[in-house]
């Protein structure tokens, strides 16, 4: 997408970015930054916007560093772990920005430098992003202190602009048929009492889209609805999980992605994050996810993400969950799931360890009974 899309969307991508950072927070894939939560000025009353501040804090530090050691990478692979980890981080700061404070206009070049940071990160080639890497850490760092400390933050999509790259998908022409045929998906997927046709990326069309007074937007790929968002309401009702859970299903269903099996599910207090995806022979792809937010009884937040992979080459498994547990340490009971590790499809039962540093996973070979993989 080009940065004049991301500023007609970057009101709705903050919403549809939440589920991604419950992932975080689920599935540990950073540590906390105890001492900077300490330090983080007083926040108001309200404990999910205090959770926020929190979260908001740590993802902040943690972007920094990453992008701090991207500067000592020199190979791409290293790079292209870097790059993982540190969208994560982006996408986590985004989530609590938007959790965090309401001061949408004020908050401008903050999102702008987010969406343009997980633009790189997702988009760029790891020699790409190396060559970026000091204007990477240069703006990270300011954002943090801005976060910290309540600095002025000016970003004007330098990321972007400097590296002279352009992102991988370019605004395509599509006939008025096909524009017809989209919007019927959406309308009748969504029940949306209006819907606008804004563009072709790629493979996506995207749509403005209105419910229920809420404005937001949908993108159209396939006959299918990848992704889609809606404001979301500050003083919107509870919804409890079970609802949630069903509501995700039947929203992903509706999206043209049936079949999916609910992974994990996020109470928020205001709202709740649903992870899905495909289930074969009893374990979990988790590395195709589809995810949802749940608001006020609606989903108000859609993404697909590559829950539409399909696994081929699963093996057998070979091993039972407590012979695997063997090979951790005083673990629980594992969860099968399937992972693409190195290129090759592998059946896996995963651990869950919460250590004084954060969570960490362990995947024991479900073929033979040895560790396979730690995160």
């Amino acid at each position: 997408m080009t940065n004049n899309l991301n500023e007609k969307r970057s009101y709705a991508v903050i919403i549809a970015a939440v589920v991604s950072a419950m992932i975080v927070m689920v599935c540990g894939l950073a540590t906390g930054l105890v001492y900077a939560v300490r330090e983080r000025r007083q926040a108001p009353p309200d404990d999910s916007r205090l959770i926020a501040g929190y979260l908001l804090s740590d993802a902040a530090y943690s972007l920094r560093n990453s992008m701090s050691a991207l500067r000592l990478c020199n190979e791409p692979e290293p790079a292209e772990e870097i790059n993982r980890t540190a969208l994560v981080h982006a996408v986590r700061a985004e989530t609590a920005l938007e959790c965090h404070d309401d001061d949408w206009a004020g908050n401008r070049s903050k999102e702008q430098f987010l969406n343009d940071v997980a633009t790189v990160l997702h988009s760029y080639t790891p020699e790409q992003t190396i060559e970026l890497s000091e204007k990477l850490y240069e703006y990270s760092a300011k954002f943090y202190v801005s976060v910290i400390g309540g600095a002025e933050f000016e970003y004007n999509g330098e990321l972007i602009e400097s590296n002279g790259v352009q992102e991988d998908e370019e605004q395509v022409e599509v006939t008025q048929e096909q524009k017809d045929e989209a919007q019927k998906i959406v309308e009748a997927a969504l029940e949306t009492e209006r819907s606008e046709f804004v563009g072709a990326w790629g493979e996506h069309m995207e749509f403005y889209i209105e419910r229920d007074g809420k404005t937001g937007y949908a993108l159209v790929c396939d006959s299918k609805i990848i992704e889609y968002s809606l404001m979301r309401e500050d003083d919107a009702e509870h919804t409890d999980v079970d609802e949630a859970e069903r509501l995700a299903l039947e929203a992903a269903k509706a999206c043209g992605f049936d079949h999916l099996t609910v992974k994990w599910s996020v109470d928020l207090g205001k709202s709740v994050g649903v992870i899905m995806c495909k289930s074969y022979g009893g374990a979990l792809a988790t590395d195709d996810c589809a995810n949802a937010v749940v608001s006020g009884g609606e989903v108000v937040a859609f993404s697909a993400g590559k829950c539409e992979t399909e696994h081929k080459d699963i093996p057998s498994v070979k091993k039972t969950e407590r012979e695997a547990r063997r090979a951790t340490k005083d673990g629980d009971k594992g969860t099968l799931v399937v992972r693409n590790i190195n290129g090759k499809e592998r059946i896996c039962y995963e651990y869950r360890y919460d250590l004084e540093d954060g969570v960490h996973y362990v995947y024991v070979c479900a073929e033979n009974g040895k560790q396979i993989q730690v995160k």
